[in-house]
């Protein structure tokens, strides 16, 4: 049944196409055709599919990568952008890259920071900037000489609300319109012998009282004298253990103390009051004398600040605490405190002088002093801390500068030089107000300031000439108002204001240390 009903319905299909047997072979092959066909596509589409996955694995590795890379860069923008400030800044890096033309710096930060330039800035505005704020910055950088010397005026030493100095006619003052008119005087002028010594006699000092005066030698004794004594004058032979010239004396501001400065690289500290008392006693108690010797010389042994070099200037600070010394063959200043006798210096070396210091003076209050040199420059520095506050270069002409002084209102200074010339400037502008002298180069100059400071003593040695010559100017006109002549035979080294008048104390190779005496009257001649 079941093959009848096979072979029937075979059949009845057969019997509808004649060719039934091609078309089921046609078919059959298409079948086979397709299964193949679909078998491919399958093939295909599972291999498509591996190789899909292969390729999205790829492109996921590179794009991790490229996430990884533009992350590290993300990171680095971001360590650098950290703040909108540093977008800014850089933004005006550009613009002032841009102002000096500087074009493949721009364009490569340009590139690497992804940033515009700051084209709402002013032109140089960065530049500008780092001057204003950085570079004039007194904390980063050494101020300006113009500004140092503006800021001079706000020293006590040179506050012009002084009017003691105002009301003094003594004190020199080119504001006071009191001298204006030129006075013609007559000077009487006379010596007198105060201290003899063996050798060239190179310096003297007085005390503040100026009733005791002292002078040492090339053969490096030191000698005294009470000037203006009623009884018999008596001269003192300072103890003291100095083995070679002695270079500069100076007493202490208050105290009877003498400080002496010599080649033998020692500034010995004497009292003077002792050397006194130990002349007396060797008149009397003799016995006692003997039995007290060895306490006695340990009470007067001399204080002794030793050094490598031949001390050449000193000056004592007006508190009386502390010295300021210089050296031969050296070009910083010393410090020294006379309680501890440690010594300090300067320590930006490139303040320093650039040859030795000559001499070394100060204000009347310490607040600044200042040093001149074999360089030809003037150096002031700040008596507090020792800073450098202005350098005058070049003053006299490039010569080596003898001497420097301040007057009592410490607004001028005098300076000498081997150019000839003394002069005299204002220190609230180192603008120089006077100049006095031929102009001659020479070999020894040295000036005051007498005790009127409307007259200036300057003690000038040519070339060709033996002896020195004194001069008197003035001041305010700069006119020699006499020349002094034949008060020593040889070079004078060195002169001070005595205590009358315009009387000086002056010390000369010839031995002697005398006093001049000035009898200045007005001429009614005129």
């Amino acid at each position: 049944m079941k093959g009848f009903l096979a072979k029937n319905f075979l059949s009845s299909n057969n019997a509808d196409n004649k060719n039934g047997s091609d078309e089921n072979d046609e078919r059959s092959e298409i079948d086979k055709n397709d299964e193949r066909s679909e078998v491919d596509k399958n093939d295909n589409e599972e291999s498509n599919e591996n190789n899909d996955i292969d390729g999205k694995i790829e492109n996921d590795n590179i794009n991790n990568d490229n996430n990884e890379a533009e992350n590290n860069e993300y990171k680095k923008k971001d360590n650098v952008f950290s703040s909108i400030d540093k977008m800014t800044f850089y933004e005006c890096v550009l613009k002032q890259l841009a102002d000096d033309n500087l074009l493949d710096t721009y364009n490569t930060l340009k590139r690497e920071i992804s940033l515009e330039e700051n084209v709402n800035s002013e032109n140089n505005f960065l530049f500008n900037l780092y001057q204003k704020r950085l570079y004039n910055n007194p904390s980063n950088v050494v101020e300006t000489e113009e500004t140092n010397i503006n800021k001079l005026t706000e020293y006590n030493s040179l506050n012009k609300k002084k009017s003691h100095i105002y009301n003094n006619n003594l004190i020199l003052n080119y504001e006071n319109n009191s001298n204006n008119i030129r006075q013609i005087y007559s000077y009487e002028i006379n010596s007198r012998i105060e201290l003899i010594h063996k050798n060239k006699c190179i310096c003297c000092a007085n005390n503040s009282s100026r009733n005791i005066l002292c002078s040492a030698s090339s053969d490096s004794t030191i000698k005294m004298i009470k000037i203006n004594d009623l009884k018999k004058k008596k001269i003192f032979l300072i103890d003291n253990k100095h083995t070679k010239k002695i270079n500069s004396l100076k007493f202490h501001p208050t105290k009877n103390i003498l400080f002496s400065a010599s080649d033998d690289c020692k500034i010995q500290i004497i009292d003077i009051n002792k050397a006194l008392k130990k002349k007396k006693k060797l008149y009397y108690n003799q016995y006692k004398h003997m039995k007290d010797k060895n306490k006695r010389n340990d009470e007067e042994k001399n204080i002794i600040i030793q050094d490598k070099n031949p001390f050449i200037s000193m000056y004592v600070h007006p508190c009386g605490d502390f010295l300021y010394a210089c050296n031969k063959n050296e070009n910083i200043i010393k410090l020294y405190d006379l309680q501890t006798l440690n010594c300090f210096m300067a320590t930006n070396k490139s303040t320093y002088h650039s040859s030795t210091i000559n001499h070394i003076s100060g204000t009347s209050d310490g607040h600044i002093y200042g040093s001149v040199s074999v360089d030809g420059n003037i150096k002031i520095w700040d008596g507090l801390n020792s800073n450098l506050i202005h350098t005058q270069y070049n003053a006299h002409n490039g010569y080596s500068i003898q001497s420097i002084e301040f007057n009592k209102s410490n607004f001028y200074i005098l300076t000498s030089g081997l150019d000839g010339q003394t002069k005299i400037m204002d220190m609230r502008n180192f603008k120089t107000l006077y100049t006095f002298g031929n102009g001659l180069s020479c070999i020894s100059n040295k000036s005051i300031f007498m005790n009127n400071e409307a007259f200036i003593a300057n003690i000038f040695q040519a070339n060709d000439i033996f002896d020195s010559k004194f001069y008197i100017y003035n001041s305010y006109f700069g006119n020699i108002e006499h020349n002094i002549q034949n008060v020593h035979n040889d070079k004078i080294n060195d002169i001070i204001n005595a205590r009358d008048g315009l009387d000086v104390h002056t010390a000369s190779y010839d031995g002697f240390c005398k006093t001049i005496k000035i009898n200045q009257m007005y001429s009614h001649d005129n």
